[in-house]
């Protein structure tokens, strides 16, 4: 699930009064009936479709768009606030669409990944996994194996953070200036604090969309 991503020490959401899962339920359910109807004169699938020819030898590509996408995820803890934001909206509305090969491929995080391949979930657990963030190095044992347990997945975004003195302090205190509660003063980290921020709201959000969107019709 995407709510099992963030370490529990990287969360903290649960400290505010505002900003629960429920919002984001309540949010998910306007955007996925707003991107259906949109694309009602479509006659999308309502169930993904066998292919007509397959090729295993042939080497699966994402496309530029989910590509430029992908690799801005992988950035997440070291590129700038309003980007992430950015980058995050776009996804969250690519997964509130509701073709059945879209959804699996954004919203799957069982879904089967050839060596080489990621999907957004495999995306996001290699920001979390020891050797995450940074560059597009996709052929890893980790993204392909999504089974490893918790502990094993907390990597890069756990170590990074433990680096830093007191970083749940400093971490609540951006999440407070991000709201507006306190006024905003230079940190050091402050970027890497403002991603896992970003981080931690992205995947409520995505929980929630799935949530509402339901699991696809099985195929035909």
């Amino acid at each position: 699930s995407f709510l099992c991503l963030v370490p529990e020490e990287a969360k903290t959401s649960s400290c505010m009064e505002e900003g629960g899962y429920d919002t984001y339920v309540h949010d998910a359910l306007g955007l996925v009936q707003a991107c259906r109807a949109s694309v009602a004169p479509c006659g999308w699938p309502p169930a993904p479709q066998p292919l007509d020819a397959c090729h295993p030898e042939a080497t699966f590509y994402e496309g530029h768009f989910l590509k430029v996408l992908f690799d801005r995820m992988t950035r997440i803890l070291d590129q700038p606030y309003s980007l992430n934001l950015q980058v995050t909206s776009v996804l969250s509305r690519l997964a509130a669409f509701p073709h059945p090969h879209l959804h699996e491929y954004l919203l799957d995080p069982y879904l089967n990944l050839a060596p080489g391949c990621r999907s957004l979930f495999s995306v996001l657990v290699r920001v979390m996994s020891p050797a995450g963030g940074g560059g597009d190095d996709r052929d890893t044992p980790l993204k392909r194996d999504l089974t490893i347990p918790p502990m094993q997945v907390i990597g890069d975004l756990m170590q990074r953070l433990q680096r830093v003195p007191h970083f749940r302090a400093k971490l609540l205190l951006v999440r407070r200036q991000l709201m507006g509660l306190v006024p905003g003063e230079q940190m050091d980290h402050a970027m890497l604090f403002k991603g896992v921020v970003v981080l931690e709201e992205f995947c409520k959000e995505l929980a929630a969309i799935a949530l509402v969107k339901g699991p696809p019709e099985g195929p035909p």
